[in-house]
């Protein structure tokens, strides 16, 4: 009686025995490291048991372990795996952190010193997000920037990502960048030698390549000037298109005036040239048959420069052109 006690006892115990080292497949499992360990595909594995047995997936990739290759694995390194079946089969996936356009973004819009009131559209050629080990905190540096010309066309990037490790991964972009900035354009046709007026322009958004170096941003800089050549409607405004009104013409009677401190003189005289406001012409005086050089003030009145001498106008060789000149 006291033997078949103890005999049943020992079932016992070795029932328990087994169940404790049994091993269970595990199910979807992510791999933290380049390796594959026995414990990433069982659990329940036995004191010293567990070890590598190859290489993991690439980073972010996965494969499958079907049953047969399951069965054999744990038939080479002793696993106890009492449900071993040919249909059960397990999915290895290498933990990973995806580099995608988002995170380099905002490194290329710094780097190409995009203004911030501008609207700039960033496009990458092919790109590939980078996978990188989840585990590693390593975050993208732009090391090196080809920038287009006015901030938009077509660009190239190096960027590095290191890793706690010391190493570091090299990754390549290229792409295109399209700015738009607020410019001053043309509402609708202009004639050459139109004046221009508060309704003949808009402000909109205009692709920055399009903005010529000398656009005018400013209304009041353009409204009340001529247009020197004809323009259409969207054409970005640019001083060189436009012209102070004449307001003197060649042949015009204007009054020449010349002040300094306490004096201020005026004689009569024609223009030699048209010119606008602020223009630069010359003046014969017919009384002295001098040529005087002065700035047109308005319709009547230039007012000599300070400094500038008074020139014969027959040194001037001019007489044929100061023929008939009306005189005031």
């Amino acid at each position: 009686m006291r033997a078949a006690g103890c005999a049943i006892a020992l079932l016992g115990c070795l029932a328990f025995t087994g169940a404790a080292s049994a091993a269970s497949l595990r199910t979807n499992v992510k791999v933290e490291g380049a390796r594959v360990r026995l414990s990433d595909l069982f659990s329940g594995l036995g004191p010293g048991q567990d070890t590598e047995i190859g290489d993991a997936p690439a980073l972010g990739a996965n494969y499958v372990v079907g049953g047969p290759q399951l069965t054999a694995i744990a038939a080479q390194f002793g696993v106890d795996w009492p449900e071993a079946s040919p249909i059960v089969s397990i999915t290895l996936t290498r933990a990973a952190r995806m580099i995608g356009e988002a995170d380099l973004f905002p490194l290329i819009r710094k780097g190409l010193d995009l203004p911030e009131e501008s609207h700039s559209t960033i496009t990458f050629d092919g790109f590939k997000p980078v996978a990188i080990p989840e585990e590693d905190q390593a975050v993208p540096v732009l090391v090196q920037l080809e920038r287009p010309a006015k901030g938009t066309g077509h660009f190239s990037a190096r960027f590095e990502i290191p890793f706690k490790t010391g190493s570091a991964q090299t990754v390549l972009v290229n792409g295109s960048v399209t700015s738009e900035v607020q410019a001053l354009v043309f509402k609708h046709v202009i004639k050459a030698g139109q004046l221009l007026l508060p309704e003949d322009f808009s402000s909109t958004m205009v692709r920055s390549g399009l903005v010529p170096d000398d656009a005018v941003h400013d209304l009041d800089d353009a409204v009340g000037l001529e247009a020197r050549s004809a323009a259409q409607p969207g054409q970005v405004v640019a001083a060189s298109q436009l012209d102070h009104p004449q307001l003197v013409h060649r042949g015009s009677p204007i009054v020449v005036s010349f002040s300094t401190a306490g004096l201020h003189l005026t004689v009569s005289g024609a223009a030699m040239e048209a010119g606008g406001k602020g223009d630069t012409v010359h003046v014969f005086n017919p009384a002295t048959r001098m040529v005087l050089i002065g700035r047109v003030i308005d319709r009547t009145q230039v007012e000599i420069i300070p400094g500038i001498a008074p020139v014969s106008a027959e040194n001037q060789k001019r007489n044929s052109n100061m023929q008939n000149m009306p005189m005031l």
